[in-house]
């Protein structure tokens, strides 16, 4: 099984230690309008937090099991931003919105040939000045920190095991699900998934005529370092 049939499901619990506060810290110091786009929003914590900030937004994936999580997130939040089934290199809005955002490894799922689409799109999207913010697990990250290594979450309701085998120019993830049912028995469910190594290079070279940008270590918000895991760029549409 390809995609996040399974993975939509467990997603925000296995997540749970990704630092969302930080991100919206972030976000909070830098963007500024009322009207935003959340690209490759999975299961909708950012688009969710940011309508409950007032923000009027709205959240694209490809994936419409991760849209119906991030549907059921807003429901429970008590906002109502708009979810879009759409590829992020393609997805447009009904007009050009203040910010956009792609975060937690949105862009690794892109494929290297289509990061100027990307930026290109997403230049289209944003209103002159409004701000783009993303990241990217490093080429560090994915060479060093998850290729060829096997990580694992173990419930009561279910058992995560997740492998990864490494390519050139990028890492191949399988996940397994061991879920329980109500009958105490459990049921093996499999998917695969795709995330390419961009470099920093790469990346910039690609948007460099759209947007003026800043890279950041996100756990420290400080510069990028040789083992920096996760880049986040703060970009003004040029």
């Amino acid at each position: 099984m390809n995609g996040y049939g399974c993975l939509a499901a467990y997603y925000d619990r296995l997540m749970a230690d990704f630092d969302y506060e930080g991100y919206l810290a972030l976000l909070d110091r830098e963007i500024e309008g009322t009207e935003g786009a959340d690209l490759c929003c999975g299961s909708g914590a950012i688009t969710v937090a940011l309508a409950k900030k007032g923000k009027k937004m709205t959240g694209a994936d490809i994936s419409p099991e991760m849209l119906s999580r991030a549907a059921a997130n807003a429901r429970e939040a008590g906002v109502r931003p708009v979810f879009v089934e759409a590829d992020a290199t393609t997805f447009r809005p009904h007009k050009t919105v203040d910010f956009v955002t792609c975060v937690c490894d949105g862009l690794n799922y892109i494929r290297p040939k289509d990061l100027a689409v990307f930026f290109k799109n997403a230049a289209c999207i944003l209103e002159k000045g409004g701000k783009l913010i993303f990241d990217v697990s490093s080429e560090y990250k994915i060479k060093k920190i998850i290729a060829d290594n096997v990580f694992f979450e173990d419930y009561d309701d279910v058992t995560y095991l997740w492998t990864n085998a490494p390519f050139k120019g990028g890492v191949k993830m399988e996940l397994t699900f061991f879920i329980r049912d109500k009958d105490g028995k459990y049921i093996k469910q499999t998917e695969e998934h795709t995330q390419y190594t961009h470099t920093r290079e790469d990346i910039e070279n690609a948007m460099k005529d759209l947007f003026s940008f800043k890279a950041y270590d996100f756990s420290t918000m400080g510069e990028v370092s040789a083992k920096t895991a996760r880049i986040v760029w703060v970009c003004e549409r040029l």
